[in-house]
């Protein structure tokens, strides 16, 4: 009896390893995305995805996708492969901003290494897609999130930047999670200071008073001199003598 358990643990334990091989030889693919907000109300997704999660239901049940099984796809079959990327990730990714779920954008969707994110090369061991979208956000928003359909097949790194500044902390959200919600901070175009308002103003009153003194001493000089020639005029002989 013993010797039976022992036999059956060490079968057992046996069974652990050739698992635990398998899944070591067929990593579990993540999807990365990578979302970019502007102060202006733009946004642009990058999303990182293996062809493994929409090629089967279990993606760990397929090895690394090879170079050559893109390269070899007629401009059909690609369309083809794109168009079932596209789908997979409209069902797989809600976009939620204040908590309203919108549909995510049509996806231009190119080929890369997987292992570097360079464009494809003929040896290019693991074969990705680069989905990129891109959009406006809603009028006055201030949160966004993502809503991770449970059939994903795989988990999402979520990857947040706001104007050029990039999160250090990446989120991760697991098949029918939705991710914490991440503050946009948008900015309204900025008037001009009004230092640089003050110098025109200040001008224009300069060219005012200096335009009126002007005037005013030219109309002065006119007048002096007509009261100058007026009084001459009528001036008596002989005036002023004794």
């Amino acid at each position: 009896m013993h010797r039976f358990f022992s036999r059956r643990i060490i079968g057992v334990f046996l069974t652990f390893l050739a698992v635990a091989g398998l899944v070591r030889a067929h990593v579990v693919p993540n999807m990365t995305v990578e979302a970019e907000f502007d102060s202006a109300g733009g946004y642009t997704l990058r999303i990182n995805v293996d062809p493994r999660t929409f090629l089967a239901s279990d993606p760990t049940s397929l090895p690394p996708v090879p170079a050559s099984w893109y390269l070899q796809q007629t401009p059909q079959q690609v369309a083809a492969t794109h168009e079932k990327a596209q789908q997979y990730l409209a069902s797989s990714l809600g976009l939620l901003f204040d908590g309203n779920k919108t549909s995510l954008p049509a996806c231009k969707i190119q080929a890369m290494d997987g292992a570097d994110n360079t464009p494809l090369k003929a040896d290019t061991q693991e074969v990705h897609l680069l989905a990129a979208a891109s959009g406006r956000l809603p009028t006055n928003s201030t949160t966004f999130q993502v809503d991770f359909a449970k059939d994903a097949n795989t988990s999402l790194i979520l990857l947040h930047s706001m104007a050029g500044k990039t999160e250090l902390r990446p989120r991760v959200v697991f098949p029918g999670e939705t991710s914490p919600p991440f503050q946009l901070q948008l900015v309204a175009p900025a008037a001009p200071p009004a230092e640089t308002q003050a110098p025109r103003t200040s001008n224009i009153y300069l060219i005012i008073a200096l335009s009126v003194a002007c005037i005013v001493i030219i109309t002065g000089w006119l007048l002096l001199s007509h009261y100058r020639h007026h009084h001459r005029a009528h001036r008596k002989p002989g005036a002023g003598k004794m």
